[in-house]
């Protein structure tokens, strides 16, 4: 039987409110606590808007240095220093967008460089970039700069000697971007520009034909000449020459050499050219040798393994002055020369 009487309606039903005193009092808390906000927010307003002002007033024109000497900084890694290289080397990637972005000079960045070499020598990202950070500054980049942009150059040469694209960038900031567009000084610029030929020249014998280096190295040449110095540019074509497989690059070089000997007079009748000529001779004479004996080789591993020894030839030493019984490439071009020499 279904139950009746007063509580039948509110069983099985959520109690309704006991009375507009709750809702009153609720309000109430409510107003008060808007009223707390709102007079936050007036007190906020009154105390910042000196600072606010100060803050669009006042722009930020240097930076503070706050990392220790570089071998303390090695210390403080606690051997993790490859990792807190490439930390630094984030962080002066980022500050020199922010920098571009409020047109202030980058002033921490050669004592970051410093820093991020001394912990992780061979690091080749700071060496290859170095020229663009340090030129891509507003307001002009003092000569100061570019010197210290080559000291890290250098430095990457020192620590990676065998890297032909470090090479290739030190030669061109050194021999071609700093003295054309920022340095003052005639003497210093010819400096520069010789001291530069001689990166790219060392590139050009290193050089990958796969990243164009050789290519990129005959800017040497061209420095060279620029200073006077014919027989160093000519030395330098013919170690390019000899280090590069780019059949291209090959021909563009004996064309150079044959025109630059017919259109100097004195060249043509000096000891030079006749050393040209002994070179390009025996430049072919390998170019034969290296084609049929190691065909699948480069010319670097051609040069490494030396050339072709005729065992059976040589046997009892009689033909010990024959090209075929040397032992290496420079005795092999001593027996050349020696026997038949160039036409």
């Amino acid at each position: 039987m279904a139950p009746t009487g007063p509580d039948a309606t509110s069983k099985g039903r959520p109690p309704a409110f006991e009375g507009s005193r709750i809702d009153r009092e609720t309000w109430i808390d409510l107003a008060r606590l808007v009223m707390v906000w709102a007079a936050a927010a007036v007190v906020l307003a009154f105390v910042r808007e000196p600072a606010a002002s100060t803050h669009h007033r006042v722009k930020e024109t240097s930076d503070v240095y706050s990392l220790p000497p570089p071998e303390e900084m090695v210390a403080m890694s606690l051997g993790h220093r490859a990792a807190v290289a490439d930390y630094l080397w984030a962080t002066v990637l980022v500050e020199q967008g922010l920098h571009t972005q409020e047109k202030r000079r980058f002033e921490n960045l050669p004592y970051l460089i410093e820093t991020i070499n001394t912990l992780d020598p061979t690091f080749r990202d700071p060496y290859l970039l170095v020229e663009a950070l340090t030129v891509f500054q507003v307001n002009g980049v003092p000569e100061d700069d570019i010197r210290r942009a080559r000291v890290v150059l250098e430095r990457g040469v020192q620590n990676l000697p065998n890297d032909p694209e470090i090479l290739t960038a030190a030669g061109s900031f050194i021999g071609l971007m700093a003295p054309s567009s920022y340095l003052s000084d005639p003497a210093e610029k010819e400096k520069w520009t010789v001291e530069g030929a001689g990166y790219l020249a060392r590139a050009a014998e290193l050089g990958d034909d796969k990243k164009l280096i050789g290519w990129q190295a005959l800017g040497g040449f061209n420095l060279l000449r620029k200073t006077g110095r014919n027989r160093e540019a000519i030395l330098f074509l013919q170690r390019a020459l000899a280090g590069t497989d780019d059949e291209e690059l090959r021909e563009r070089i004996k064309t150079t050499l044959d025109k630059l000997a017919e259109s100097d007079t004195a060249l043509a009748r000096s000891e030079q050219r006749r050393g040209m000529q002994a070179f390009r001779w025996r430049a072919d004479r390998f170019d034969q040798i290296w084609r049929a004996t190691y065909p699948l080789a480069s010319r670097t591993a051609a040069l490494v393994m030396g050339p072709p020894y005729d065992s059976a030839y040589c046997a009892g030493g009689e033909h010990r002055e024959d090209e075929r019984c040397a032992l290496d490439w420079a005795g092999w071009a001593a027996r050349l020369e020696a026997s038949s020499g160039p036409k």
